[in-house]
């Protein structure tokens, strides 16, 4: 009789510790296979570079090939300030357009010398932009072709003037028309 006292007090034991002793199991065996996965190719790469494809690639490509932007320096932004302000006629009726202009460039040389004939520049672009029609300045080609037109004229009244500065973008930063 003490035999089948401790055989069914065994059989009881074993279900209830025995779930929860293989989920314990199951999910540190998950935890070590992550842990490994991680970690293997990361010591692998430390200790055995030539025989893991792969090692020491990505770093040797950024340390030699520097970038476009670090060549030319980061790019300067000056505001033709106040915003321009014109007029022009359609249709019999008067029209205005208010922009306000940047122009980019990576050198200080060339800020400068915006700066130095802003007076020319302003002039130039309020003449070029007073010549538009309204639809030229209302659909985005219009706009687009103003943007390259009026970016040719600073270019083309530096080089006039003997700076030798290089401007590479011009920006409409804000365009109203009314």
């Amino acid at each position: 009789m003490a035999e089948e006292t401790e055989v069914a007090q065994a059989a009881e034991a074993a279900p209830k510790g025995g779930l929860v002793k293989t989920l314990g199991m199951a999910v540190g065996l998950f935890i070590l296979m992550l842990a490994s996965q991680l970690v293997g190719p990361m010591l692998g790469c430390r200790f055995l570079p030539e025989q893991m494809p792969g090692c020491g690639a990505l770093p040797a490509a950024t340390e030699t090939a520097p970038s476009h932007e670090e060549e030319l320096g980061p790019p300067k932004y000056l505001a033709l300030d106040p915003a321009l302000v014109v007029s022009f006629e359609d249709q019999n009726a008067i029209r205005f357009l208010q922009v306000t202009v940047e122009v980019m460039a990576r050198d200080e040389a060339a800020i400068e010398a915006v700066t130095t004939h802003m007076p020319v520049i302003r002039n130039n672009l309020l003449m070029l932009m007073g010549g538009k029609t309204l639809n030229d300045l209302t659909t985005r080609e219009g706009k687009e072709q103003l943007r390259q037109e009026a970016l040719q004229e600073v270019q083309k009244i530096l080089e006039q003037n003997g700076a030798k500065a290089n401007i590479e973008n011009l920006y409409f930063t804000s365009f109203v028309v009314q």
